[in-house]
Order: C-alpha cells, then structure tokens, then sequence
C-alpha cells in the first residue's frame, strides 16, 4: 500500500490528517533534543527551529487549531531585575511560573523542566495582561557543557483553556530499553563524540 507523502510545512513536518505529534518527556529530550544538541541526525523534522522569543505566540508558524505544538529554539536566561524575558517585538514578554522540576530516569536527572505564561502589552496602558499562552521548556541536565553545539532547548506551546490548564505529558515508567542511554551522557561521561544515533523512522518513505 502507498503510504501518503508527508509535506514541510515552515521548516516543520506536517503530519495526514488524523495523526498526531504526541512524545513523552523522555522522547522529547533523548530522541530530539539531544540528537540537535549534539548536531547529530534526527529521527524526523517535525519539529521546527523558531526564535520564540521574537514576537506574540500567535503569529508562531504551524496550525492555531492543534492543542500543542513543538519548536526548537535557543534557551533565554530571566532577567534577574524583571523575573521575565521580554520578546524582540515589544508586545509582551514570558514569565516563568512555578517551580523547575527534574526530569528523571534510571535514578539520574537528565532534564529540566520549566513553565512560562505569556504576559501581553496593553497598549492602552502601561500594564501587560496575563494570557492563556503558555510553555513548558525542555533543556538539558547532566551533560558536560563544552561539548555540545549551542544551548538548545525545546518547546511545547499550547493555549491553556479556562482554569484547569494543561496536564503534562506523563513520563513511560519502566521503559528501560529507551533510557538506557541516559547513563553514557552524565557528567563525567569518558564519551566526547555525542549521542547515539536516534531510532530509525517508523514510515518507509523517510
């Protein structure tokens, strides 16, 4: 059977209808983030490279409609003064809320975690309103600085409906085949040439 051709759509990879985007913490950060951190080949490219950091989350590449969307892009400090990292286009800026938590597998921290509210500039006043754009930011923990290209982290951007929010994405428990991984990549690691290669793509036409 012919299996339907996917297209790339604003540096991204747009899926046929009825299929969806939808990784665990742990794949998000083995299987993508640290193959771009490393510069090595990813499984696919469906997630985008975009400076969110540049302008509203509404004018964000992709479809408005999906629930979540993934993007790659380099990790912005807070300011220490402001608690907030205001974006380049000057019509708002992202707070971060709540606590970092770890991410763990096999006993070891191999990510970090964090949430930031999109806060949008009134133009009426000097006040900035809180929106229901939010963020949760993956980044690397454990891993020798020096070695990797550049402070990538990853994004998963989403509108949070009414009170409730979004819930996380619960981590695979007792997944040891695909963390395994995990233990050659901590500080103190003797490995200096980056991660393993990615698992192969599950579709042919890849």
């Amino acid at each position: 059977m012919e299996v339907e051709k996917r297209i790339v759509v604003s540096g991204g990879m747009k899926l046929p209808i009825g299929y969806r985007f939808h990784p665990t913490e742990q794949e998000l950060i083995l299987h993508y983030l640290l193959p771009k951190v490393f510069a090595s080949p990813l499984p696919s490219s469906i997630i985008p490279v975009v400076d969110l950091f540049f302008s509203h989350p509404l004018t964000f590449p992709g479809d408005q409609k999906e629930k979540q969307r993934y993007f790659f892009c380099k990790k912005r400090e807070v300011s220490s003064n402001e608690h907030r990292i205001k974006i380049s286009s000057g019509d708002g800026y992202w707070k971060p809320i709540g606590k970092e938590r770890p991410i763990i597998a096999c006993g070891k921290t191999f990510g970090i975690r964090r949430t930031l509210a999109f806060y949008e500039t009134n133009k009426s006043s000097s006040n900035c309103n809180k929106t229901k754009w939010s963020m949760t930011e993956y980044c690397l923990a454990g891993f020798a600085s020096a070695k990797v290209f550049g402070e990538w982290a990853v994004y998963n951007v989403y509108e949070r409906k009414g009170s409730k929010g979004r819930k996380q994405s619960k981590s695979r428990e007792g997944d040891a085949e695909e963390l395994t991984c995990v233990h050659h990549f901590m500080v103190g690691s003797d490995h200096e040439t980056g991660p393993p290669p990615p698992s192969p793509p599950t579709s042919p036409d890849e």
